[in-house]
């Protein structure tokens, strides 16, 4: 993000909604490439998913009647991925606000942990991967993390895999950190869809023309038909991407589609 905003770098991908809205406040210079479409091939459905996570043998602590809530969130050991995460912190801690209207929060009352806070302990697990291990080690009673960032990780092995109520379980040839917690289980108690991250760039530092050329060649077909970009699961290939149809590929995309993001509460 500060390496996008202050020219570093040309060109900065996998910083999510948030960390593109950070950069552009930061230097108006920065714009949008293109973002991931959803399986429409269009921005309708250009979704992934931000999870408030629970081991599965504690689920039924966060469960209202039949459903799950996060209603007993409060008082537990919460971990966030970074300040910088749309999904594991900017999602997570408006959610938290808005639930939690009548304690009049602000995301720094979330920061920090302590007998006098909303939480007991807050840690940031630096990555997905991390934040959801601190859940499976035990260090955190409740991690916040999306869903495609574990995909290689884990399986679904009980419900839709977006909804609250889904469990995963670690897969058995699951690499670091999570070759310690092979098989070990964690319930989804709340899910919320999130857009998907963009590919920016820094217009101070690339030309429009290199910028139409990038666009040209990164929405056309021949990217989204590339299996090093775009893999499909059962092709045994290893890519960017997973390919979940035929029409999925990269899509141009306007600043004000991520102002829902913007204007969350911060």
């Amino acid at each position: 993000i500060e390496s996008l905003s202050n020219g570093t770098a040309q060109i900065g991908c996998c910083m999510g909604a948030e960390g593109y809205c950070q950069a552009k406040t930061a230097n108006d210079a920065v714009n949008l490439l293109f973002v991931q479409s959803g399986e429409s091939g269009t921005l309708d459905d250009a979704l992934y998913y931000s999870f408030f996570a629970v081991k599965s043998e504690n689920a039924d602590e966060y469960k209202n009647g039949d459903s799950y809530s996060i209603d007993n969130i409060k008082g537990k050991k919460m971990s966030f991925v970074s300040n910088s995460s749309t999904s594991g912190f900017k999602v997570p801690t408006n959610t938290i606000i808005s639930h939690f209207a009548d304690d009049n929060l602000i995301v720094d009352d979330l920061l920090e942990g302590g007998s006098d806070a909303f939480f007991s302990e807050v840690l940031f697990g630096g990555s997905h991967q991390g934040s959801a291990f601190n859940l499976l080690s035990g260090k955190s009673d409740v991690s916040a993390f999306c869903d495609i960032e574990l995909a290689p990780y884990v399986t679904c092995t009980d419900g839709t895999g977006k909804d609250a109520g889904s469990v995963y379980t670690v897969n058995d040839d699951a690499s670091a950190p999570f070759d310690t917690v092979h098989g070990a289980q964690y319930t989804v108690i709340q899910s919320t869809p999130v857009l998907n991250g963009p590919f920016a760039y820094n217009g101070d530092t690339l030309s429009p023309e290199d910028v139409e050329a990038i666009q040209d060649l990164f929405t056309s077909d021949e990217v989204a038909n590339d299996s090093l970009i775009f893999y499909s699961a059962d092709s045994g290939e290893q890519g960017l991407l997973e390919k979940k149809s035929d029409q999925m590929g990269f899509v141009t995309v306007e600043d004000s589609w991520y102002d829902p993001i913007r204007n969350m509460q911060s």
